[in-house]
């Protein structure tokens, strides 16, 4: 249902998050702990970071945070609507093309 990046954002997000009130992770380790490749993760935590959804810090002992009142607020629908964008949530959660309102497919209205 998510993208390969979509996915990979998601883990991403876990992992800052996880590292705790005011530290920081640098790519290399967040790429390590999400077995992620290094290129992708950057690229993913650049939309993440341009979307307010994480905290970059440059220079020396930098890296990428995410306050515990940021990591309260942020959806899991917010990361996919960053990476993905809303099209996951016009379509049939069953890639149907035919699914709609009136020829709803088993998960319709569980979507």
């Amino acid at each position: 249902m998510f993208s390969k990046a979509c996915e990979y954002a998601i883990r991403a997000v876990v992992c800052i998050a996880a590292c705790g009130e005011g530290k920081s992770m640098n790519l290399k380790a967040v790429a390590k702990e999400t077995a992620i490749p290094e290129a992708f993760t950057a690229k993913v935590l650049q939309q993440l970071v341009h979307a307010e959804l994480v905290l970059s810090t440059k220079g020396p002992g930098g890296g990428f945070s995410m306050p515990t009142a940021l990591a309260s607020k942020v959806k899991l629908s917010h990361i996919v609507s960053t990476i993905d964008g809303d099209a996951i949530y016009k379509g049939c959660a069953l890639g149907l093309p035919h699914c709609d309102a009136a020829r709803p497919c088993a998960l319709h209205d569980h979507f």
